[in-house]
């Protein structure tokens, strides 16, 4: 087999997620033979030119061959048309054309790289026997057939077998069984996110060289052999962004009537010492905690240390306002870089729709009148969401929930509840494919129900009370969640969020702390000090993705302990008409209201006692729609004080009406 690493490629930008390409066929006896295989899965409406596999054909790799003359003289033997190849560029094969967010991607062995289809040739080990060249047509940048550009998982979504049978024996490690007499076996792994690239090495996990199995190729197995898959290693080139890191899978080889080889064992055991080798044990994480206080502020201060006011930025700008630390004058200024952005490239997946509404709808006033009703409307379209899965349907529900939409949409947010208990798993959680329950899925679909949960829903209540059980079962012993295998902050942020949302302390309920450790401090744990960053698993470097989850879970804590709405709910800002804040400064009350309307406010304002460990020293979100906010109190007889206040206030206020009437009289 080539030794040569293999660069990968696809012809359009980089989109969102699910979809599968075919398991591959066997491959020719020729050892130099590729396969080339043109389908379309994806655009199936009635007066499409053809839908389905138009080809599927290994033909021969001659020395001079490349992908586009592979391509090309496959096109003319099986008479089809092309568009574009000779440029690098297809726009059409068999009068099927690119249009609006639709076009042709290209990728090789199931991974959809960075390079288009003239950068591979036999000539210099780029394109190799047995590789399998893919021309899929996607309906959204790639969403559709699982090139992800912003999921960042490098886990795999499947895995089968030519032969035998496949058991899950732990986290991330299987067992493959074969029968009796099995010689070789060929693997077909089938990554979650396609922009990430998979090696299958047989004995010892070497991703820094080229000894790996191509899906197409027999492995030769013995009982007590391990096979090794990695999915997104760092030296594999693509979308790989900073401090995302490979997930490494182990598969146990099985033979009935084989007796596992001395040779084999030593092998399988030395390999498996190689992978755990500088992993970080659970129980101490290389990265300090902190208190929510110094965390928020530390990563505050970072952000807004930056050129921060700009796309790609929606999560922290969401958060920072959130916590009250952004002026108008930066509110209005990503307003409008966000609307000359959806000019130039119009929104198309459900998530990034809800997230551009969320983060415009944080900001209060009516900076959500930007988005017109035609907008509004394809974000409530549930058919249009449930194109990303129930991650769409949530992110969806989460935008409508906001306070920015009014009731009309009802019978549309109902739909989308609906949808989402009915994926609910037996166990009571959610996950984005298959059947096994994950965290992230399970605390974000948590998030979208808590509106109903909080009003007393039964259905919903029964539901989230479930997944909250399954929550609480799960944890880890340091506080952390995991997700495939892996302790990680985005699993616990997204928890913690969900917990938070509806009313559930996770520093302090009994059901989340594990071996003296809550939930929060789970989270914390990512942290690194100092920085202003949280890491993706411990003892990691800063990763951007990590971070703005963990700011706005962190940020979700502190509004539930100080009673303010969720983090979602922005109904405590929306329609607002206060000028421009100060960043963290603490809001001013009128001295200048009359007694009759302090007295008036005093009783209508929400006021809470926050935890000790959670005091957060950022500037209070008024509970008031009122211009004149009055104060939240952070001491332990802040009630006391509020009930006198009001007493004197509501006092001065009757001693004003009985002197107006006797001078009425």
């Amino acid at each position: 087999m080539s030794k040569k690493q293999k660069i990968l490629s696809c012809a359009l930008s980089a989109a969102l997620l699910a979809g599968a390409i075919p398991v591959a066929v066997s491959a020719s006896n020729d050892p130099h033979m590729v396969r080339i295989v043109v389908e379309n899965n994806t655009k199936t409406e009635e007066g499409t030119a053809w839908s389905g596999t138009l080809v599927d054909k290994w033909v021969e790799l001659k020395d001079d061959s490349t992908a586009v003359s592979l391509f090309t003289e496959l096109a003319q033997s099986e008479g089809f048309t092309q568009t574009g190849a000779d440029s690098g560029y297809i726009t059409e094969i068999g009068g099927l054309s690119a249009e609006g967010m639709g076009g042709w991607m290209f990728g090789v062995d199931d991974w959809y790289g960075n390079s288009g289809i003239s950068a591979f040739k036999a000539s210099d080990g780029t394109l190799e026997d047995g590789d399998e060249i893919f021309f899929s047509y996607s309906m959204n940048w790639g969403v559709d057939i699982g090139a992800d550009f912003y999921n960042t998982s490098t886990k795999l979504s499947s895995l089968t077998s030519d032969s035998g049978e496949i058991e899950t024996s732990g986290d991330n490690s299987f067992v493959l069984k074969l029968p009796e007499g099995t010689e070789t076996v060929r693997l077909t792994p089938t990554a979650e996110n396609k922009n990430y690239r998979y090696k299958i090495y047989k004995n010892e996990y070497a991703p820094e060289s080229a000894d790996d199995y191509k899906r197409s190729e027999d492995i030769p197995v013995d009982s007590g052999d391990t096979i090794y898959i990695g999915v997104g290693h760092a030296s594999w080139h693509s979308y790989l962004p900073e401090g995302v890191t490979e997930t490494v899978y182990e598969v146990a080889v099985e033979i009935d009537g084989e007796e596992e080889s001395s040779e084999n064992s030593e092998s399988s055991q030395s390999s498996e010492s190689s992978v755990e080798e500088g992993s970080q044990t659970s129980d101490q994480p290389s990265a300090q905690t902190g208190s929510a206080e110094r965390i928020l502020d530390e990563i505050s201060e970072r952000i807004r240390s930056t050129d921060f006011v700009n796309i790609g930025n929606e999560w922290e700008l969401m958060t920072l306002a959130r916590l009250d630390r952004l002026s108008e004058d930066e509110k209005s200024e990503f307003a409008a870089k966000l609307a000359d952005s959806m000019e130039e490239n119009p929104p198309v997946n459900p998530t990034e729709l809800a997230k551009n509404f969320i983060v415009i709808a944080s900001f209060g006033g009516e900076h959500y009148k930007m988005f017109d009703e035609a907008y509004i409307s394809r974000l409530a379209d549930l058919e249009n969401a449930s194109k990303q899965g129930i991650n769409g349907v949530v992110f969806s529900l989460l935008a409508l929930d906001t306070g920015a939409v009014q009731d009309e949409m009802k019978a549309e947010k109902d739909a989308m509840v609906s949808a989402i208990l009915d994926a609910q798993l037996e166990d009571g959680g959610w996950t984005f494919y298959g059947d096994v329950y994950d965290p992230d899925m399970t605390g974000m679909a948590i998030q979208a129900l808590a509106p109903c949960y909080l009003s007393g829903r039964n259905d919903v209540m029964n539901a989230v009370d479930k997944a909250v059980e399954l929550l609480s079962s799960a944890q880890n012993d340091n506080g952390t969640y995991s997700s495939y295998g892996s302790e990680n902050c985005e699993s616990t942020a997204q928890v913690v969020t969900a917990l938070s949302a509806i009313n559930i302390d996770a520093d302090k309920d009994e059901r989340f702390i594990k071996n003296g450790r809550s939930a929060l401090e789970g989270l914390e744990s990512f942290y690194l000090s100092g920085q202003g960053s949280f890491s993706h698993t411990a003892g990691e470097e800063a990763n951007k993705y990590s971070t703005a989850q963990g700011y706005y879970a962190l940020c979700a804590y502190y509004r539930f302990a100080e009673g303010m709405t969720r983090l979602y709910d922005m109904s405590d800002v929306i329609g607002s008409t206060q000028g421009e804040s100060e960043i963290e400064s603490e809001p001013e009350s009128s001295a200048e209201s009359s007694a009759e309307e302090t007295a008036s406010e005093a009783s209508s304002a929400q006021s809470s006692v926050p935890s000790a460990s959670s005091a957060v020293s950022a500037s209070s979100s008024s509970v008031s729609s009122s211009s004149s906010a009055v104060q939240t109190f952070a001491t332990a007889d802040s009630t006391s004080v509020m009930i006198i206040f009001v007493v004197i206030a509501a006092s001065a206020a009757a001693v004003l009406f009985i002197i107006a009437r006797k001078r009425r009289a």
